[in-house]
């Protein structure tokens, strides 16, 4: 019996997301192709080509996905053929617009292993779901940034400051003051990156030599120099919505000046970030995670910590190497630095 899409042309779509699983039993390119082969045969179907990524779903710039869109819509076939939906992409919005779109044009989208229709249910579902919770976060947002604008600040107490919490008229009334202590561990920092120039790493090994703690009796890190010394509490501004994230865009900005006391003068404060802009526009080295096969998975022989790769390039010559993560946020974390040349440890 020759069903309704009979004697039309079908195009595979495979997607592996990384090379190690092209081999993999359930989602190997080997089966994709076997199954697209099958249901052309059982359905009656004319295989006219394939289009195969090596890429994560979650990308909609694949360029073979694209490929196979602009061959169907062109007039190349009529059905789209895929093992599973998830081959297709992993992003709800795009899988559902992109299913919709084809439809328009007459072709469908066939998946060999599943019930397509249940699993496009689910996306509709959870596009729902997304589009509430974005919803919510706006509302969230607008909510907290009316408050921040009429004085209330929404969180921890930045570095160097403390909140002083009364209660008057039966209402609870926040005022700041600086914490001497750390406001003067603040302001060495200033001075080893301005008159020292050290950087964020320079100045967390300097301050744990010194026998400087940060917040919890932690030693301080990178991360913590980075964000005590960008953030602009120090010369007494509060601002909200500076870190652009999902959700979150840097145009929604909500500055508040003079709402904390003053660690450092308006001079001090910029003499600082010029500093601090220098050293981001001649970084002097830069990790490349993904580049390295054993990033991650080779451990330092001296704290146990990951290994992460670390590009630096001499004279015009580029070197490769491991490096203890721990040990390049603060020797307090691995004093030791050992490091190992990629091609050799590889």
């Amino acid at each position: 019996m020759v069903t309704s899409i009979a004697a039309k042309r079908a195009v595979g779509y495979f997607r592996v997301s990384t090379a190690g699983q092209a081999g993999e039993h359930h989602v190997s390119l080997a089966t994709q192709e076997s199954r697209f082969q099958e249901y052309c045969r059982k359905m009656n179907l004319t295989p006219v080509g394939s289009f195969t990524d090596t890429l994560t779903g979650k990308r909609d710039d694949r360029q073979a996905y694209r490929q196979t869109v602009d061959f169907v819509l062109n007039g190349g076939a009529e059905v789209v053929v895929v093992q599973f939906l998830d081959r297709f992409g992993r992003n709800p919005r795009e899988i559902l617009r992109r299913y919709w779109e084809l439809q328009e044009h007459g072709i469908s989208v066939i998946a060999t292993d599943e019930d397509i229709q249940e699993e496009l249910q689910l996306l509709i579902k959870a596009y729902m779901a997304g589009a509430e919770s974005r919803r919510i976060s706006e509302r969230v947002r607008s909510t907290m940034s009316k408050a921040i604008a009429k004085g209330i600040h929404v969180g921890n107490a930045p570095y160097g400051l403390r909140a002083v919490r009364q209660i008057k008229d039966d209402r609870l009334s926040v005022s700041w003051e600086i914490n001497d202590q750390e406001a003067s561990i603040v302001r060495l920092m200033c001075q080893l990156a301005v008159n020292e120039r050290l950087g964020y790493k320079g100045i967390a090994d300097r301050l744990t030599d010194m026998g400087y703690r940060a917040r919890g009796g932690r030693p301080f890190a990178t991360f913590t120099i980075h964000s005590i010394l960008n953030n602009p509490a120090m010369m007494g501004t509060l601002v909200y919505g500076r870190r652009p994230r999902k959700g979150n865009p840097s145009l929604d900005l909500v500055t508040v000046d003079h709402f904390f006391p003053p660690i450092l003068t308006l001079d001090e404060w910029q003499r600082l970030q010029q500093h601090l802009a220098i050293r981001r526009e001649h970084p002097r080295g830069k990790g490349h995670v993904s580049d390295y096969l054993l990033s991650g998975i080779a451990r330092c022989g001296h704290c146990g910590g990951p290994m992460r790769g670390k590009t630096k390039t001499t004279g015009g010559k580029r070197y490769l190497s491991y490096v203890c993560r721990k040990s390049t946020q603060s020797k307090a974390l691995c004093s030791a630095h050992n490091g190992h040349a990629a091609p050799k440890l590889e």
